[in-house]
């Protein structure tokens, strides 16, 4: 076999026998933080968390890298409006977004638990697999 096909058979292989855990990797190395004290913030603290995210709550000087959440709500003009839940990851430092979800506001559940975990595992989704792009 040539070494065009080995190579990317081994890689693949060491792929599958050592996956990767803990934060994706798009984030590796970076801190989130969520200062703001509301149930969304919260409970979305926590689900960042048992997604394998290091989450702080209140910037610290000479920390590691950091992304601050960033979360907003719009609504779309015309004749069926949809609001849709804008949530960003922004370095602190240089200000450039490093992670983002939209998804409508219907669809994230009822409760602020079930936001905050559809929220994470969206996080966690869009930035395990970077050819996903938010909408």
């Amino acid at each position: 076999m040539s070494r065009w096909v080995v190579a990317p058979c081994l890689v693949l292989g060491a792929c599958v026998l050592f996956p990767q855990r803990g934060t994706p990797s798009s984030l590796r190395g970076y801190d989130v933080l969520i200062e703001t004290r509301d149930s969304l913030s919260e409970y979305l603290a926590r689900a960042m968390v048992g997604k394998g995210f290091t989450v702080r709550r209140h910037v610290k000087g000479g920390s590691p890298p950091t992304a601050a959440l960033i979360t907003f709500t719009f609504r779309e003009l015309g004749r069926s409006p949809i609001a849709w839940f804008d949530a960003r990851l922004a370095d602190t430092r240089s200000g450039v977004i490093v992670a983002a979800v939209s998804v409508p506001l219907d669809s994230l559940g009822r409760t602020a638990a079930a936001r905050a975990h559809s929220l994470a595992d969206s996080f966690a989704a869009r930035l395990s697999h970077p050819a996903v792009s938010a909408p």
